[in-house]
């Protein structure tokens, strides 16, 4: 139902497109200087390029009176269609997968099409139908690129998909006005509040999608800054920044849980010599090894990291001693027997066991302990398996005594832990 009020107050619906054409402008010079700062994201090259072609087509779209050129209606939604088509592109960049480049302008070359039959042409509802299936066809599928992110971390997406999927339904909603849209743009017309709150929307999301877009990918840059400080850039396994960082809580939340917690300390027997015979690239080529031989061998929801030279930990969860110990010993075992062709002999690991209690419950008390295993380790001749001894704490006044577990062929005899 038109609202009729005074034309001195009435908001002219072509002044607030010719707004949202500015800000869509501005938004895309921004996003190409965005991408212009970071060019290791080229989605935002083609984000910004689609909001340029967008405020193209709107150009070719805008009027002064009731008759437009047919080329005009023609090349502007087809622009836009491309806008939306490229938009999509970006969004699959944006997730490191393939831009069909047929099926960016697929939009496009339906409207051009359709426009050639005069039934379809000559009909403002049937034109404002497609193009606006079309423009929120592709909206959508922006949303289920962002539905399976490459990056989950990615707090900002969240808010980028609703509003993809809002601005969907909007762009559909136009379909309901399509026989008021030809004449919108007449001075001092009045409208409903129905177009007004379209042309709002519209407004509010060329600003808003282009900030999201410029914080998702801010905000990618800054999580592969992270993960670079938390990943050794050799094995490309946690470093030792990352295993405190996330083996503290992990600790503290399997001994809250009451499970057992197991810390494996690895060193890679002679490894000097290693270098110093084949040379570092061999070296770090066994490291690389090593790593992946372990990282295959403990399953999820345990941490594994390089704590700094051929020294690697293991924090195992819900593992009893004798799991840990049957870890590290096929460990062990499969890495002795693994050739090097930079090597006549085998390369070999100690590794002392640790488990979390009353003397080590926190991560760098268990790390002396399972230290002081692997000392024992060396010392008894490598290539072996070393668990620390467990303390128990007699209630009976006699004092705490020492109980050793077995690891490999021995029980070890070693002072208490703690």
């Amino acid at each position: 139902m038109p609202v009729f009020v005074n034309p001195d107050f009435l908001i002219n619906l072509t002044t607030l497109c010719a707004v949202t054409g500015f800000v869509t402008v501005i938004s895309g010079l921004l996003l190409l200087f965005a991408w212009l700062q970071n060019r290791n994201e080229p989605a935002l090259a083609l984000w910004g390029m689609s909001y340029l072609m967008g405020a193209a087509g709107a150009v070719c779209l805008v009027r002064a009176g009731p008759v437009v050129p047919e080329w005009s209606i023609c090349a502007g939604n087809a622009l836009i269609c491309c806008a939306y088509g490229t938009m999509w592109a970006a969004a699959r960049s944006f997730e490191g997968r393939r831009v069909p480049l047929p099926a960016i302008f697929a939009g496009a070359t339906l409207w051009i099409a359709a426009c050639q039959f005069p039934g379809f042409y000559q009909s403002n509802e049937a034109r404002v139908t497609l193009a606006s299936a079309v423009f929120a066809s592709y909206s959508l599928l922006c949303a289920w690129e962002m539905w399976h992110p490459r990056d989950r971390e990615l707090i900002s997406r969240w808010p980028t998909l609703v509003l993809a999927v809002v601005h969907s339904g909007f762009l559909l909603a136009r379909i309901r006005y399509a026989g008021v849209l030809q004449s919108m743009s007449l001075p001092h017309q009045v409208h409903s509040p129905g177009l007004l709150v379209l042309a709002c929307e519209a407004l509010f999301a060329a600003f808003c999608q282009a900030f999201l877009r410029v914080s998702m990918a801010k905000e990618r840059a800054e999580l592969a800054q992270r993960k670079a400080a938390l990943t050794d850039s050799l094995t490309e396994i946690a470093n030792r920044r990352a295993f405190f960082e996330y083996g503290a809580p992990l600790l503290a939340r399997t001994l809250a849980d009451r499970r057992p917690v197991a810390l494996l300390l690895f060193d890679l027997d002679r490894f000097k010599e290693v270098n110093d015979t084949a040379g570092h690239q061999a070296g770090d080529h066994v490291l690389r090894e090593f790593s992946q031989l372990v990282a295959a061998s403990i399953g999820s929801g345990n941490l594994f990291a390089r704590l700094g030279g051929e020294e690697f930990a293991c924090l195992l969860t819900d593992a009893p001693m004798a799991a840990a110990v049957q870890l590290a010993e096929r460990v062990r075992s499969q890495f002795a027997a693994m050739k090097f062709a930079e090597f006549a002999s085998a390369i070999t690991v100690s590794v002392g066991i640790a488990m979390a209690g009353d003397p080590g419950r926190d991560l760098s008390a268990l790390l002396a302990i399972a230290d002081r295993a692997l000392y024992r380790a060396k010392a008894e001749g490598r290539n072996r398996v070393m668990p620390a001894p467990l303390t128990l704490v007699e209630r009976n006044g006699e004092g705490p005594r020492s109980v050793f577990a077995v690891g490999g062929s021995a029980a070890i005899p070693a002072p208490l832990a703690g």
